[in-house]
C-alpha cells in the first residue's frame, strides 16, 4: 500500500498504479465501419468531466453512466472503461470513442454537460496521485490525501484551505470515501485485488475493472 506524507503527497507507486490502462489506436478506426466508432456520437452521448484523466459517459441509447479514463502517452492513447464492451471486445468501446471524437485534434472540441471543454491530457502532465485516483475531483482527492491518507485533521485542513465551515471538507471526504470504496468493491467483485496483480512485480492495473480481456 502506498504511503503518504503529512502534505498528502504519495511517495511510492507501483508501475501499473501510475498506468491508466491499455494502448488504444483510435486513428485506425476513423472512416471505418467499426461498430463502437460509428455509434459514438459525442453530442448524443452525455459526457461529464471528472478530472484531467477521467470522464463519465452515458451511452447514446442508454441511461447507464460508465467510467472512462483516457490520456495520451508517448504519441498514443491509453485508457480503459468499466463497460462490458471494453471488457469482452478488442479495441475501444463506444464510450472511449465518444470522448476521443469530442476532443478530436484539429476540430473544435465539444463541451461536456457542465460546459467544460473536453480535452485529453498528456499523462506526463498529471501527478501520481491523480493517476491513482482519477475518478476523484481535484478537491475531493486533495481532501482525501491529506485527511484520510495523511495525518491532517479535518479542522486543520479546513483552516489551511480557508474554508469557513468544516462541513465543506466533510462532504468532500464523504464522497471521496464512497468513490474509493465503490472501486475497491468492484475490484473484489471482478475477482479480487490479487487476481489483478502480477506475480513478479506485484503491480496491478488502476481501477481493476475489466482489464483481463
Amino acid at each position: 500500500m502506498s504511503q503518504t506524507t503529512a502534505t498528502g503527497g504519495l511517495e511510492e507507486f507501483g508501475r501499473v498504479d501510475t498506468e491508466i490502462g491499455e494502448s488504444i489506436n483510435f486513428e485506425r478506426l476513423a472512416g471505418t465501419d467499426d461498430t463502437s466508432w460509428k455509434k459514438a456520437v459525442p453530442y448524443e452521448s452525455d459526457i461529464k468531466t471528472i478530472s484531467r484523466l477521467a470522464f463519465k459517459v452515458k451511452s447514446p441509447n442508454g441511461e447507464e453512466w460508465h467510467h472512462v479514463v483516457l490520456a495520451r502517452e508517448g504519441g498514443q492513447h491509453v485508457g480503459l472503461c468499466d463497460c462490458k464492451g471494453w471488457e469482452y471486445n478488442d479495441g475501444p468501446c463506444v464510450h472511449l470513442c465518444a470522448v476521443r471524437k469530442a476532443a478530436w485534434k484539429g476540430v473544435t472540441p465539444e463541451r461536456d454537460i457542465n460546459g467544460r471543454v473536453i480535452r485529453i491530457c498528456d499523462l506526463d502532465a498529471v501527478d501520481p496521485a491523480e493517476r491513482r485516483y482519477p475518478y476523484l475531483t481535484d478537491k475531493q482527492r486533495d481532501a482525501y490525501l491529506n485527511c484520510d491518507l495523511g495525518d491532517m485533521g479535518v479542522r486543520e485542513y479546513q483552516r489551511k484551505k480557508g474554508y469557513s465551515s468544516p462541513g465543506t471538507v466533510s462532504n468532500r471526504l464523504r464522497v471521496a470515501r464512497e468513490k474509493v470504496a465503490e472501486h475497491e468493491q468492484q475490484l473484489r467483485a471482478d475477482g479480487g485485488t490479487a487476481a489483478r496483480r502480477d506475480g513478479v512485480t506485484d503491480d496491478r492495473r488502476l481501477l481493476g475493472e475489466g482489464v483481463d480481456r
